[in-house]
């Protein structure tokens, strides 16, 4: 029996690749997982290489792992996931101490390459173990990317986009329900393309229709949706859907005209504008989120003042900021890059910005009725648990601090009764 010990760095996507390697190893029966590396024979390390930060620390993860083989040699260290994607050569070459390296590509021989021994399950994306609280599930349906965005190094790392078969996706949903998956999160690189691969329309729409059908599931939660991809079907689906959430995740990226178009984003500020107000009209109670990148090469102290002022005026219900990462190989790095200071100030004044408007928004929800679902204790309020509305989404957003003592995955009607900060509220179950 081997005991394993696993980190998983990076995005969504990334972790559903980690909980398809426990899963398989799981189920040989041959391994016991532990949360010390010290306790562990083997490591396993699932790396992001999206941008430098991530990069980073994938890299000080792995020499983490390295140090612990020195004090046990009969110790493995696995490396897996983007960065060695990205990277393959180089790493084999720097990190003699790695005993087994796993691409994007070869997950499915976790099994043969960890435990040298043969396991090729006929359904292997059925063989999962979710290491998310066991109510929700990441359901990823495709792989890679085609939209090519001159910042993004995704389409180096996992190749163009590719739509996973409807029914594989159906049958893995119905498998997470069966194990008390409540809330499903749809993702992808880009989850409106889902089909476009296979010259299909409207194929994220059918899928999500089909979704709805599948017993256990209440709520599903469309992240990772591509501005020009959003079709007037879909947001008529969402609306009067009874399980699809009234919330998007639409990453926007920058809002002038010259930056988007640096940026070989397929849209400009007049079809943000005109998608925002298009969705807030059909859908009025609908949660928006997105992510903006800053200190593009191209942009100016007049295109920060826009994109601030676009804050102002729009008032997202949550933003994510990042500051622009040159990566090489991507048609950006080219461009040149600013200076980090720059990049380092209008990341703080847009945080700023946006923090006063998240108070303003969440404000608006004292003395409204919720329906929450609960997510596990609240270890910083005596009394409450964290709870979360259609409005959030988990460890992104803000939460919901419920009075009362319920169990994860529980849901329950509530009345918001004021703020615990700026972006968490507090409610109390109606009686």
């Amino acid at each position: 029996m081997k005991k394993v010990a696993v980190i998983s760095l990076g995005c969504p996507k990334n972790l559903v690749d980690t909980e398809h390697m426990v899963g398989l190893l799981k189920a040989t029966g041959d391994v016991l997982f532990v949360d010390n590396l010290e306790d562990a024979d083997i490591i396993i390390v699932n790396t992001c290489g999206f941008i430098t930060p991530a990069k980073e620390e994938s890299i000080d993860e792995i020499l983490t792992a390295i140090e612990e083989k020195k004090k046990d040699p009969e110790k493995k260290v696995v490396v897996a996931g983007c960065l060695y994607q990205r990277y393959r050569d180089e790493l084999k070459k720097e990190l003699p101490e790695v005993d087994v390296f796993i691409g994007v590509d070869e997950l499915e021989k976790s099994v043969e390459k960890i435990l040298d021994r043969q396991f090729q399950p006929e359904k292997p994306f059925l063989y999962r173990h979710i290491l998310t609280p066991p109510h929700i599930a990441y359901l990823k349906i495709a792989e890679g990317c085609s939209n090519n965005c001159t910042y993004c190094a995704i389409p180096l790392i996992r190749g163009p986009y590719r739509s996973r078969p409807e029914e594989e996706i159906i049958e893995e949903a119905k498998h997470l329900a069966a194990q008390g998956v409540k809330e499903l999160y749809v993702i992808a690189q880009d989850t409106t393309a889902y089909g476009m691969d296979r010259k299909e329309k409207n194929g994220l729409l059918r899928l999500l229709q089909k979704l709805e059908t599948v017993e256990g599931i209440e709520w599903i939660r469309l992240m990772y949706t591509y501005p020009s991809h959003i079709t007037d079907e879909l947001i008529d689906y969402i609306a009067d859907s009874k399980k699809v959430l009234h919330y998007l995740d639409v990453p926007f990226q920058h809002v002038t005209d010259k930056v988007l178009l640096s940026m070989g984003r397929k849209y400009f500020r007049r079809y943000v504008d005109e998608l925002i107000d298009k969705i807030r009209n059909r859908i009025p109670d609908i949660a928006l989120r997105s992510t903006f990148i800053v200190g593009f090469p191209s942009e100016t102290e007049e295109d920060f003042e826009k994109l601030v002022e676009f804050l102002k005026e729009k008032k997202l219900d949550w933003v994510g900021f990042f500051k622009y990462s040159r990566e090489e190989g991507t048609a950006a790095y080219n461009m040149g890059d600013l200076p980090e200071d720059v990049k380092d100030s209008r990341l703080n004044l847009l945080e700023e910005v946006q923090y006063s408007i998240f108070e303003k928004n969440n404000r608006k929800f004292i003395g409204k009725e919720m329906r929450l679902i609960v997510d596990g204790p609240a270890d910083d309020m005596e009394g409450y648990v964290e709870a979360r509305g259609y409005r959030n989404a988990y460890e992104v957003d803000g939460i919901v601090y419920l009075k009362g003592n319920y169990a994860p995955g529980t849901f329950v009607d509530a009345k918001i009764t004021g703020l615990a900060s700026n972006v968490d509220l507090i409610a109390e179950p109606i009686e």
